[in-house]
């Protein structure tokens, strides 16, 4: 029997506060099997190489996406489903990865919205799935998690969005987000400043606005 083929597969992720909807970033694969259709980008594991650098490589040359926009990375976990992989045994090592607000999208990726990136090709809904559940855990618990994905400042609505975006991910079924609680929640974090309040949006009330205790 052949030693099953390891590869590295990456779920990046961004929070757009344009779209308010938390990213994935998607390529258009180049060859069989499923040529022509967005996956993940991934890279086969070559001798030697450590998994983070794998990552990085695989967002290089398959995404455009350079080291200097990776604000985190993690771990999502190992995928080994028989025949997920119809060339034949693959492991799948995957890792989240949170993209910084300054990251410019380029001709080799595709963002798209976490609750439209279905049907993809291998097992990859899945990984997507698993992603967005850890990183949607991590919310309020891991500071540099938290703040690569919104930013050194950001609104209760932003917060709000992006934990939405990352339950509904993980859980079609998961409730929206009590946003009157999230605020109240929000002020027990300590490494979170006592928040500002910031302009009204149109007709609504003024927004508070949330940063990070330097």
């Amino acid at each position: 029997m052949s030693q099953p083929l390891i590869s590295i597969d990456v779920v990046a992720l961004r929070y757009s506060r344009s779209t308010k909807q938390v990213e994935v970033a998607l390529v258009r694969r180049q060859f069989e099997p499923s040529a022509g259709r967005l996956a993940l980008p991934g890279v086969l594991l070559v001798s030697g190489e450590l998994l983070d650098d794998a990552v990085h490589r695989a967002l290089r040359d398959k995404a455009g996406v350079m080291r200097e926009y990776v604000r985190a990375i993690g771990d999502v976990g190992v995928f080994d489903t028989p025949g997920r992989d119809p060339r034949g045994p693959t492991l799948s090592v995957t890792k989240y990865v949170i993209l910084g607000d300054k990251f410019e999208v380029g001709e080799g990726v595709t963002m798209v919205p976490l609750a439209d990136a279905v049907g993809l090709p291998f097992d990859h809904d899945v990984i997507i799935r698993r992603g967005a559940r850890i990183v949607h855990d991590k919310l309020w618990v891991d500071r540099g998690a938290t703040e690569s994905l919104l930013g050194h400042e950001f609104k209760t609505s932003d917060a709000a969005d992006t934990q939405d975006a990352l339950a509904a991910a993980a859980d079609p079924q998961a409730p929206k987000t009590n946003r009157t609680n999230l605020a109240r929640d929000l002020k027990r974090i300590r490494w979170l400043a006592e928040p500002r309040t910031g302009p009204a949006a149109g007709e609504g009330r003024p927004s508070k606005v949330w940063s990070f205790i330097d």
